[in-house]
C-alpha cells in the first residue's frame, strides 16, 4: 500500500482504534472510524472489531463483502473466541486476529517489518 491510501475500522473499542491508528500512521496510511458499516468508504483495507456486537458485526462483514470484494477484511477478537473466528472467516472475513495482535498484522498487511518496540 502506498501513502496516500486509507484503511477503515468498523468499531467502538477507542484503546484498540488508538493501537491501530497508530500501526498504519506510521505506515502512511490513514485510518477512518465508523461506528456502522454503511458509513465506511469502499476502502483497500477493512478492520472490523469482533469483541462487542459480534452477530452484527459478523453480518456487516458480510455486506462490506458484498459492496467491496476486492477489499482485505481483518477481524479482531479475543484469541480463545474460536467459534467466533471461523464464523467471521465464513462471513467473508479474510483473516482473524487476536487483539494483542492487532498492530503487527496492520504493519505485516502494509508490507512493514513490525517494529519490536511498540506496545502491544
Amino acid at each position: 500500500m502506498d501513502s496516500t491510501q486509507r484503511a477503515a475500522l468498523l468499531g467502538t473499542d477507542l484503546m484498540l482504534a488508538s493501537r491501530l491508528r497508530s500501526a498504519l500512521s506510521g505506515g502512511g496510511v490513514g485510518l477512518i472510524e465508523a461506528t456502522r458499516d454503511d458509513l465506511l468508504p469502499p476502502v483497500p483495507l477493512l478492520f472490523v472489531d469482533l469483541n462487542h456486537d459480534a452477530e452484527d458485526r459478523l453480518e456487516a462483514i458480510s455486506r462490506l463483502r458484498t459492496r467491496n470484494p476486492s477489499a482485505t477484511i481483518v477481524g479482531f477478537c479475543n484469541h480463545e473466541e474460536k467459534g467466533l473466528i471461523r464464523r467471521a472467516v465464513a462471513a467473508g472475513s479474510d483473516q482473524v486476529v487476536a487483539n494483542r495482535s492487532l498492530p503487527e498484522a496492520a504493519l505485516r498487511l502494509l508490507g512493514r517489518a513490525v517494529d519490536p518496540g511498540l506496545p502491544g
